[in-house]
């Protein structure tokens, strides 16, 4: 008898490829349809994973057995943690340490608040919920600190998302935000470090052991590996030839040998990948080079599996008392108050903005979804957290980003992209980032070269420019307005004298907004 088609069932790659082609088709169709009630493709991808998981299909013996075979598991769970590995070189790549320290005396004190405070609730938490953690003998200490991690920090890609689908990621509360989001990006990976390191249920000299070996790690990358890359990055520089092909592969096999050491030491490959991507030198085009290629591969591809894999280990199914459901409340409410009334005050005391912005920050800072996710899955691997925790911090962290984008829109009154939701570019988002404090120095200096403002009552201002090339050579300011002569008059459009250039009202309110809490000129003259 001659069969021309096998059983996918019985071949290992046409499995995982089927169960590939089936999770990104779901994730993406609801990413793209999540998009249009302002949710950025995370949520669809979190709900697809529990749409394939135990709470809804699994239950399902036919779809099991055919789509998920048991032997199919760990293959797919293995590609999926490749992917995180990966992305979690991303998330170092993207950091700007840079733009850390440029805002250090506001990004310090937001941040150090948004810190302590939900991770020392999630802490007073977890010795609550640790009665409930299904009787695994773990290290209570271990517990604590992954749920103390899972509750208390934000997402940064997720927040980059976001904010570039509402305009707002290269204005002034975007940089805030992703800077202080970087700061809690560093702090949560060396938390869950340590947690990792006790959570082998060894002796506490054993985790002091493995704490020391990883502070030992981070000191040699540091002070070892990173000078190392920089002067070999150096050298292909100087020859403009940042981007040879040697060098990358220089890059990536630094991924995997900082992966496999953080892997052996008892932490998690992650945390290896996360310091070899913050080691790569900033200056020149390798960043970029980088984080442009390998973005499309990790957002598209191995994250949708990685949340699948998430969703397969979520048992919605457990929460079938009234005290999981009113955990779940008592949880969500106490998350989100701990971490939006702290920053708020705190934003409040250190940058004297209007209260809505400072208010947009903390709702900001309150998004979950991948990091959080992330926390709770090695958790689970770890044998740290049962499967009913994680299942309501899986449901924590999708309410609480959920939540984030229509608040948003009610504090900013803005229209969302809804392509950059359902298709976010996060590269490319932090990119226009990473320029744009430079372009509120292009515009404060452009605006202090302003010598004589006059308001006409007809709505139509004109001003002289002392400094034409000063002004004209600053190429990355916004907009990228360049005048040509002393003389500009706004009406409903704005038109530089001794030029063909012109721009509509949109493009003034949108240059004038960029340049309102850089200079108090540009206030006013936003009035007319």
């Amino acid at each position: 008898m001659v069969v021309l088609f096998e059983d996918p069932r019985e071949l290992p790659l046409a499995t995982f490829l089927m169960q590939v082609f089936i999770t990104l088709v779901v994730c993406k169709f609801l990413a793209k349809l999540l998009s249009f009630i302002r949710q950025p493709q995370v949520i669809g991808q979190i709900i697809a994973g529990i749409i394939f998981g135990p709470s809804i299909l699994g239950n399902i013996p036919a779809w099991t057995n055919a789509i998920w075979p048991a032997s199919s598991l760990k293959t797919f769970s293995l590609i999926a943690n490749l992917g995180l590995i990966f992305f979690m070189f991303f998330l170092g790549l993207e950091l700007d340490l840079d733009q850390i320290k440029r805002s250090w005396k506001i990004t310090l004190p937001v941040a150090a608040v948004s810190i302590i405070i939900p991770v020392g609730i999630g802490c007073a938490v977890s010795l609550w919920l640790y009665e409930d953690n299904g009787g695994l003998s773990t290290s209570k200490a271990a517990f604590i600190l992954f749920i103390g991690s899972g509750f208390g920090f934000s997402a940064f890609p997720v927040l980059a998302t976001l904010l570039n689908a509402m305009g707002l990621l290269n204005k002034p509360i975007g940089i805030q935000t992703i800077s202080l989001a970087a700061v809690e990006d560093i702090v949560v990976w060396v938390i869950l470090a340590i947690a990792s390191a006790f959570s082998s249920g060894g002796s506490a000299l054993q985790g002091l052991y493995t704490l020391l070996l990883t502070i030992g790690f981070i000191a040699i990358m540091v002070v070892i590996i990173r000078p190392i890359l920089k002067w070999i990055h150096g050298y292909y520089m100087r020859r403009n030839n940042d981007t040879n092909v040697y060098l990358v592969v220089l890059c990536f096999l630094l991924l995997v040998i900082a992966s496999f050491t953080t892997e052996v030491m008892g932490i998690h490959a992650f945390f290896g990948a996360f310091v070899s991507g913050l080691c790569i030198p900033r200056k020149g085009e390798l960043t970029d080079f980088l984080a442009i290629r390998i973005e499309l591969i990790i957002v598209e591809f191995f994250l949708p599996l990685y949340f699948a894999n998430s969703g397969l280990h979520t048992q919605l199914n457990l929460l079938n008392t009234g005290k999981a459901w009113w955990t779940l409340v008592v949880l969500v409410l106490m998350a989100s108050t701990a971490k939006i009334v702290p920053v708020t005050l705190v934003s409040k005391l250190c940058t004297k903005k209007p209260w809505f912005y400072c208010l947009s920050m903390g709702v900001l800072m309150n998004t979950r979804g991948i990091v959080q996710l992330v926390v709770l899955n090695i958790g689970v691997e770890l044998g740290v957290i049962a499967p009913k925790i994680f299942a309501i911090f899986v449901l924590m962290a999708t309410i609480l980003t959920f939540l984030t984008s229509p608040i948003l829109s009610l504090l900013y009154r803005k229209n969302y992209d809804v392509n950059k939701l359902s298709t976010p570019n996060v590269a490319q988002e932090l990119r226009m980032n990473r320029g744009s404090e430079i372009n509120m120095a292009a515009i404060e200096g452009s605006i202090n070269d302003i010598d004589d403002i006059e308001t006409i009552s007809n709505g139509r201002i004109s001003f002289d420019v002392e400094k034409r090339s000063s002004f004209g050579s600053r190429k990355k300011s916004v907009s990228n307005v360049v005048a040509h002569s002393s003389s500009v008059m706004f009406d409903n459009h704005i038109t530089y004298m001794g030029s063909n250039r012109s721009l509509n009202r949109q493009d003034i309110e949108d240059f004038f907004s960029a340049t309102e809490d850089v200079h108090p000129r540009a206030s006013n003259m936003t009035r007319f």
